[in-house]
């Protein structure tokens, strides 16, 4: 499959290899390792920590803020898998443990370390959002947690809208405009553990100009539906809600690439009556303002 602008390659697990590939893309290679100390070897590591519903630690092989092109990473899900790789490489190393099922290999490597790769090695940008396309034009929705950027992703897909992410985002920065590389091509409306629900048809794989941001806001189930355009420093907040990873040493870089996105992106603030039955309603109001 296509996921973040690369071929996803399970050579060990046939049955993850839908066949679609692209020549213009690079590869990135998923392969079991038959060393059991993979992420034992790794010199520091994080306390286990929660993680989609599991525990966690994270691992490299020199000190993480010292950690650049080259050196090795690590994330152990407990009784689930270990992964390991190499900084700026495009091959991940994974052992399998007792709970590991082939779903749920998929699930750890598109939803968690793909992304946090990418992150890493500053490939991408990688924000926790959801994001689909407007008469060609991606639109992303940020909230804080639980604010309802799965519904309105979900929503969108219902009315037959091209999926980009739906909880992973990656942008980079072309000349003077960023643009969005869609994620996986998975929906996952319930949040089910270990699942990424069902599989998108519609889904672009080519870079676009990220056209406007929506952050989306609770109001009560009765009130007007607004969308006012924000400036300054509340435009960050809308990004700010979006971080993908929080490693002290990234806190800088992030903070500077998330003040030039929100400087170069129209961010809007969308007033969002908390009721499913008055979403038509906020659908219609999104999309009058990317047509």
């Amino acid at each position: 499959m296509i996921a973040f602008n690369f071929n996803i390659h399970f050579p060990d697990e046939p049955s993850l290899n839908d066949g679609i590939s692209d020549n213009s893309k690079k590869n990135i290679t998923i392969v079991k390792s038959s060393d059991t100390e993979i992420f034992e070897k790794l010199s520091q590591k994080s306390e286990y920590l929660p993680l989609s519903g599991r525990e966690a630690s994270y691992g490299a092989e020199v000190e993480f803020s010292k950690c650049r092109e080259g050196c090795l990473w690590g994330v152990d899900v407990k009784g689930v898998v270990s992964f390991v790789w190499s900084c700026g490489d495009r091959t991940l190393s994974y052992l399998p443990q007792p709970l590991l099922t082939v779903e749920v290999l998929e699930f750890w490597t598109l939803h968690t370390i793909i992304p946090m790769m990418l992150a890493l090695d500053e490939t991408y940008n990688i924000l926790h959002v959801g994001a689909v396309e407007v008469a060609g034009k991606p639109i992303i929705f940020s909230a804080e947690s639980f604010g309802g950027k799965s519904t309105m992703t979900d929503y969108f897909l219902q009315q037959g809208h091209t999926l980009l992410a739906d909880d992973t985002l990656g942008i980079y920065k072309d000349a003077e405009t960023f643009k969005a590389v869609a994620s996986y091509p998975f929906h996952r409306p319930f949040r089910e553990a270990e699942s990424l629900g069902y599989k998108v048809s519609n889904v672009n794989t080519h870079p676009r100009a990220v056209k406007a941001v929506y952050l989306l806001e609770k109001s009560d189930a009765d009130a007007e539906i607004t969308i006012t355009t924000i400036k300054g420093v509340e435009k960050y907040r809308a990004f700010h809600f979006s971080t993908f990873i929080n490693f002290d040493f990234l806190k800088e870089k992030r903070f500077i690439s998330l003040s030039e996105m929100a400087n170069a992106i129209t961010v809007y603030k969308v007033s969002v009556p908390w009721k499913l039955e008055r979403l038509p309603e906020v659908y219609t109001a999104i999309v009058e303002t990317v047509i």
